[in-house]
């Protein structure tokens, strides 16, 4: 990171998804969804995103792999320069 721009600006987007049981959809697809709709909320290209932060972590589903911001940022196809998880 820029050490001229570090702590001066952050560029937020947000992506909302349905809530609730949606019958076809996986956790992965909402958070696709939401990170996507994010990305594009904020005016900016997968391209440009350098950091990656995934709001808690949900139980995946019985039949479903584990979601880490790093399985969701290998799906999204960015490789982001730091990635971190909140578990408030």
């Amino acid at each position: 990171m820029n050490s001229a721009l570090k702590d001066k600006y952050a560029i937020v987007g947000i992506g909302y998804t349905p809530q609730g049981r949606v019958p076809g959809r996986t956790s992965l697809s909402f958070h696709l969804e939401a990170s996507a709709n994010a990305i594009a909320d904020a005016g900016l290209q997968k391209s440009d995103v350098d950091g990656f932060i995934c709001y808690r972590h949900f139980p995946a589903a019985t039949d479903e792999t584990d979601l880490t911001p790093n399985r969701i940022a290998q799906h999204l196809g960015i490789s982001p320069a730091h990635m971190y998880q909140d578990a408030n």
